[in-house]
């Protein structure tokens, strides 16, 4: 992949390929299949993932906001997927840092990055940041990441092994 500006609007996303991996869980923030989640879908960049989300007025702190749980938890989601989608790792948030700078507008695009900064077999850091459209950073992370064996995710995840490894494998594709 090319190194660019990175796309602040859905409609400049076309050219970044899709993480085509699914969870097979009911994940608040990317799961298809969980009736009140947000869906979030990525792609892939040179150092991790990009999105260009919504989050609806619901997930409100004040009236108009996003709260700040909705976009730690949006950060969070962002670095889990740079692992899987450039190392096809599973890990474990150790430790995360967040930065609220200026507020996320609900009902608005906005950008969701994560970059891997540096990774090891054992452990990982990332960094998370959420953009307005306008280019503006709203909200900036830094993460901590470990790296348990995958049966012992799939054991707490009550999912089959090899079907977490299948996920893996989906969210490295690029085609």
């Amino acid at each position: 992949m090319a190194e660019h500006r990175l796309p602040l609007h859905a409609e400049e996303m076309g050219d970044l390929p899709p993480v085509r991996g699914r969870w097979p869980g009911s994940c608040f923030v990317c799961s298809e299949g969980h009736p009140h989640g947000l869906q979030i879908r990525f792609r892939h960049t040179e150092a991790g993932v990009v999105s260009v989300c919504r989050v609806p007025g619901s997930y409100c702190g004040f009236d108009g906001m996003v709260h700040g749980g909705i976009i730690s938890a949006l950060m969070d989601e962002a670095a889990a997927y740079a692992l899987f989608a450039r190392h096809g790792k599973l890990g474990v948030t150790r430790e995360m840092t967040v930065r609220f700078l200026k507020p996320v507008r609900t009902d608005t695009d906005i950008h969701l990055e994560a970059r891997i900064v540096s990774f090891a077999p054992a452990a990982a850091e990332v960094t998370m940041s959420i953009h307005a459209p306008d280019g503006t950073c709203l909200a900036e992370a830094a993460s901590m990441w470990a790296f348990p064996r995958l049966s012992r995710i799939a054991a707490l995840a009550g999912v089959e092994e090899n079907v977490l490894q299948q996920f893996l494998d989906d969210c490295q594709q690029i085609e």
